[in-house]
């Protein structure tokens, strides 16, 4: 069975987690029986609390996998490494996770040691992602503890689940590969390495000694890419290439108000129509999604036409499962007046129909146009948009409109959510008694284009750059997708004049 790490990309640096009560028990003192009760717990609320638990399983094969990730769990003599452990990869949903508590994972970091640098990973290859290291920038690392790296890979796939059999998670993973994988071995001394430098076939061995904290996240700072560090430091950045007349327009979120989004793209649109672009790049591969109402109001500044924004949510339950450990974003526990509110307003807002699920009525579509106008300010050129692993929710519903639209070309890798349908919209956070751990889970499910099959297969770009490219591109410190996007515009450019 594999292993399923408990934390989510970005969660352990950035200790993303909620805040609990000070009162906790320390990390170093929980047990591994404390961990599987919680896991059992934590089982039982996604049975009861997803909106459809087994779309791309069966209950049989679920529970299957949980006795096996138990008896492993129950094997462990170490207690750090049941942090391994997770159920939420078996409902296969991008949008659930679960966490340590700010102070464990704290606590966590400051207790284990870590593999030396930073890395990218693409397509099954690991490639060192720091100047001045022991292993030059660039590297291929082929092994890592005499393991070969597509072994390496394997054991960390389900740390990086997307929706469904959707397996680009590792756009989201790469970032923490020093702390997912050295979770595996926390108090590894050494580790083995054998790499090619760039340019040579030669494999080459080092031993490289493990990293303390501090030398940890130093290192990550250090990281070369992404080498678009500004652009993703906004929600929406503006670039303008005057060379190639083209815009280029980073969009890092949807989860913003229609006011300030309007303001954004009317902006970006009126410049590049004012320097008579012929085309514009939108950047989606770290968009982690929001409203798609917003995701279809982008789309109207690309439109030709008014075009279809056509979705609805449902869902098995609108009920609250184990409301005694129910927490609001803050941690504080939910009162009976918050959780009867929620009820109250899941149900007016569902109504059951004949295959059991409630699916969103009149009330909860309230507002949603559905026969999109283009915008005045729409733009007519030619339309390149960039995806990747990190393209989820809102974000994949913004790639499906130019591409169903056949309003330009996409670019990169299959987005990180599904294509027909996603889970969005509401979460509800469970404090696990004994760990503190944080399980979130989406209430809803958000279904695109009235779709009723969901193939667990995200948006599949038109185009991917090439291995070798991508490899050039990230030596010479370049952004690979970019680049490549901007020599598409360079070559047809030359081949129409």
């Amino acid at each position: 069975m594999k292993k399923l790490l408990i934390f989510g990309a970005g969660a352990m640096l950035a200790l993303s987690c909620l805040h609990t009560s000070a009162q906790e028990k320390k990390l170093a003192s929980l047990t591994k029986e404390d961990f599987i009760a919680d896991f059992r717990l934590a089982v039982d609320i996604l049975k009861k609390q997803h909106p459809n638990p087994y779309k791309f399983t069966d209950s049989l094969t679920f529970e299957r996998s949980v006795d096996s990730l138990l008896k492993v769990m129950g094997k462990e003599s170490d207690m750090l490494a049941c942090l391994q452990y997770s159920p939420v990869y078996l409902v296969r949903d991008v949008h659930t996770s679960l966490r340590l508590s700010n102070d464990h994972s704290r606590e966590l970091y400051a207790s284990m040691r870590f593999f030396p640098f930073p890395v990218v990973i693409e397509r099954g290859k690991i490639f060192v992602n720091i100047k001045g290291a022991a292993i030059p920038f660039g590297a291929e690392i082929t092994s890592i503890n005499n393991t070969p790296a597509k072994d390496v890979l394997r054991s960390l796939a389900t740390s990086a689940y997307s929706d469904g059999f959707i397996t680009t998670g590792m756009d989201r993973l790469y970032p923490d590969f020093q702390v997912v994988f050295s979770l595996q071995s926390p108090h590894q001394v050494t580790y083995p390495v054998t790499y090619l430098a760039p340019g040579s076939k030669e494999s080459r061995k080092v031993s490289l000694t493990a990293s303390n904290p501090t030398e940890t996240y130093h290192a990550t700072r250090q990281s070369v890419f992404p080498f678009n560090l500004l652009q993703r430091a906004y929600y929406i950045y503006n670039n303008y290439f005057d060379d190639s007349q083209t815009g280029l327009l980073t969009v890092n979120t949807f989860a913003i108000n229609e006011a300030d989004a309007y303001k954004e793209f009317s902006e970006f649109f009126r410049e590049v129509k004012k320097r008579n672009y012929k085309q514009v790049i939108i950047d989606i591969r770290s968009n982690g999604g929001g409203n798609p109402a917003i995701s279809a109001l982008l789309y109207s500044f690309l439109a030709d036409a008014p075009f279809r924004n056509v979705y609805n949510y449902r869902t098995r339950t609108i009920d609250i499962a184990y409301p005694e450990y129910a927490v609001a974003d803050n941690g504080r526990r939910l009162s009976d007046e918050d959780i009867q509110s929620n009820r109250n307003f899941l149900y007016q807002r569902f109504d059951k129909d004949s295959s059991g699920f409630y699916v969103g009525n009149a009330r909860l579509k309230e507002g949603q146009l559905e026969n999109f106008p283009p915008d005045k300010d729409a733009f007519h050129g030619k339309v390149y948009v960039l995806t990747g692993g990190g393209t989820v929710s809102a974000a994949t519903y913004f790639a499906s409109l130019v591409q169903k639209n056949k309003r330009g070309e996409v670019i990169g890798k299959e987005t990180g959510s599904g294509e027909a349908a996603t889970t969005a919209a509401w979460f509800r956070n469970y404090l696990l008694p004994r760990t503190k751990c944080v399980l979130t889970v989406p209430l809803s499910e958000l279904y695109f284009f009235n779709a009723t099959k969901d193939n667990g297969r995200g948006i599949i770009p038109d185009r991917e750059v090439p291995m070798d490219k991508f490899i050039g591109y990230t030596q010479a410190d370049k952004d690979p997708e970019i680049t490549y996007t901007l020599e598409l515009i360079e070559a047809a450019h030359k081949a129409s004049r």
